[in-house]
Parts: structure tokens; C-alpha cells; sequence
């Protein structure tokens, strides 16, 4: 593998880790803080813009193909964030500025569902095990990490406005 190729995978890499990372969490009630609440939407984005950049002009041809993964990153990124906030329980936190937050198994499973599509657009996606190849659809799993990641800090951040501090 060449050292362009790993320079892409590495966001792909700490995007998927992440995810992971945050999954697992949804198990357990958790605080959750303003502004900590848009720290990992941050880091996705620039992850994506980053990827993106990497990955435009290598194959003019992959440009189109980058920009139809984007959208559909994006799409899909849109109905996990909504679908993992729909099954998420808030609640007052003894901090200003928190909220308490709980996932279930269903938002672990959204979570999980998500992903194991990218793992399929693999195997779907002509060339799938060529590291180049995948480069587009790379940009479109971490879109859908960016997408969903604002959905859910955008959600977080509004619940934090709802619940007042259970103490002050």
C-alpha cells in the first residue's frame, strides 16, 4: 500500500474508531456538556474535508463517484442522526449547562446497521479491494459520521435548553 493510500485510510480509520467508541457508550447514561457536545462533530468534519481533499483529482473519473458517496453519505448520515436521537432518553443533569443522556440497544443497532452498509457498498462497489478504489466511498462513510454526529450534537445541545439542572 502505497503512502497516499494510507494517508486517506488513517481518517476513515479514526472515523470508524470513533463511532465504535461512541456506540458502545450508548449502553450507559452518560452527562453530556455544552459546548463538549459539538467537539466530535468537529473532528469528523475536518476529517471529511480533509479526506475529500486527499481523494479529488487522484482519478478524475472517482470525482462524480465521490460526489453521488458524499450525498448518500450524507442522506444516510441524516437518518441516523435522526433515528438515534428519536431512541435516545434525556434527562436533567446536576450540572448547568447538561443534560443527561441514555442510548438503548436500538440506538446501538442503528449505529451498527450504518456501518455494516459500508461494509456492503464494499463488496458491491466495482474494484472493492483496490485501497484507491474505495477512496470515494471512504468520503461518503465519513459524511455520514459528519452528518449524523450534527444531528445528534444539534439534538443534545437543544435538550440541554429543555432541561433545567436538576441542582444548580
Amino acid at each position: 500500500m502505497d503512502q497516499h493510500a494510507l494517508a486517506t485510510l488513517l481518517p476513515l480509520a479514526v472515523a470508524v474508531l470513533v463511532v465504535f467508541r461512541f456506540a458502545f457508550r450508548e449502553l450507559r447514561e452518560r452527562t453530556v456538556t455544552s459546548p463538549g457536545v459539538w467537539i466530535r462533530p468537529a473532528i469528523i468534519v475536518v476529517l471529511t474535508v480533509y479526506l475529500v481533499t486527499l481523494t479529488a483529482g487522484i482519478d478524475s473519473r472517482d470525482d462524480g463517484i465521490m460526489l453521488i458517496c458524499l450525498g448518500v453519505g450524507a442522506l444516510l448520515g441524516a437518518v441516523t442522526g435522526l433515528a438515534i436521537v428519536r431512541n435516545t432518553t434525556f434527562a436533567p443533569a446536576e450540572k448547568k449547562n447538561a443534560v443527561r443522556v441514555r442510548g438503548s440497544r436500538v440506538t446501538l443497532a442503528i449505529w451498527i446497521a450504518a456501518l455494516a452498509v459500508r461494509l456492503l457498498a464494499r463488496f458491491l462497489f466495482p474494484g472493492g479491494g483496490d485501497p484507491r478504489a474505495q477512496l470515494p466511498l471512504n468520503c461518503g462513510t465519513v459524511a455520514l459520521v459528519a452528518v449524523a454526529f450534527i444531528i445528534i450534537a444539534a439534538a443534545f445541545q437543544r435538550e440541554i435548553g429543555r432541561h433545567a439542572p436538576a441542582v444548580t
